[in-house]
């Protein structure tokens, strides 16, 4: 059976939502929250939704999709550009190399999951804005932003897990 047009456009907008998503989470990233004694702290809300689509759907998110991503996180937060691109690639590519161990879990073992990645997607920016300014930088506000994500995670999964239940099925 033949799909009508109507169908494949309706086929094209639910595949093409969790990039969309993703693009609109990362404008919400780059705005600072403040925290007494750390200042502003951004959450990378975009690596949450590369995360969860690449554990779930990842033909959803390609990696060329997750460094655009990336590049557009950049461009809006002042990075320099394909530092974020390339964090959000490679967590992909370990995400989707490692998807079993996460699809049909707990929730906690998701969580534990992002947790890790969150860690080690920080501690590459961190040594990698080293390199960029060649001097020494504060890591603390690096683990209030894994905290911030770590904590917000729940949320954002909840409802990327409400709009694949319904949209996207």
């Amino acid at each position: 059976m033949t799909s009508t047009f109507a169908q494949r456009l309706d086929r094209l907008a639910r595949n093409l939502l969790p990039l969309a998503l993703s693009v609109l989470l990362v404008m919400l990233s780059v705005l600072p929250v403040y925290l007494p004694g750390c200042g502003e702290v951004a959450a990378n809300l975009a690596l949450m939704s590369v995360f969860y689509w690449s554990v779930h759907r990842p033909e959803l998110i390609t990696p060329v999709d997750a460094f655009m991503i990336g590049l557009l996180l950049d461009v809006l937060g002042g990075t320099p550009p394909g530092m974020n691109a390339a964090i959000l690639v490679l967590a992909r590519s370990v995400v989707v190399t490692q998807g079993r161990v996460f699809r049909g879990q707990s929730f906690l073992v998701l969580w534990w999951g992002f947790s890790l990645v969150a860690v080690g997607t920080g501690l590459a920016l961190w040594i990698l804005s080293m390199g960029y300014t060649m001097k020494p930088l504060d890591p603390l506000p690096g683990v209030f932003r894994w905290a911030l994500m770590v904590s917000l995670f729940p949320i954002f999964a909840g409802m990327f897990a409400r709009l694949q239940n319904t949209v996207l099925q």
